[in-house]
């Protein structure tokens, strides 16, 4: 499968559930994570998604946080 074949059908599965990771990627694609991890930091520089320790979200993701709560927040 051609890169852009690939790019097609990550970007395909974020706009379908915003998020993804990289294990999923790679066993929809049938290939390497490494493969994945170079395709999303392709992706990435390109400014069509944000890659994050693990996968990528969409670009404008707002409902996604890659923050922890406060120490206060969590003791709760």
């Amino acid at each position: 499968m051609l890169s852009n074949e690939r790019h097609s059908i990550i970007l395909d599965e974020l706009n379908k559930y915003k998020s993804i990771t990289i294990q999923q990627i790679s066993e929809r694609l049938d290939v390497s994570e490494s493969t994945v991890r170079r395709d999303l930091a392709e992706l990435d520089a390109q400014g069509q998604l944000t890659k994050v320790h693990g996968g990528a979200v969409l670009k404008n993701a707002t409902q996604i946080s890659t923050k922890d709560a406060t120490v206060g927040i969590r003791k709760e």
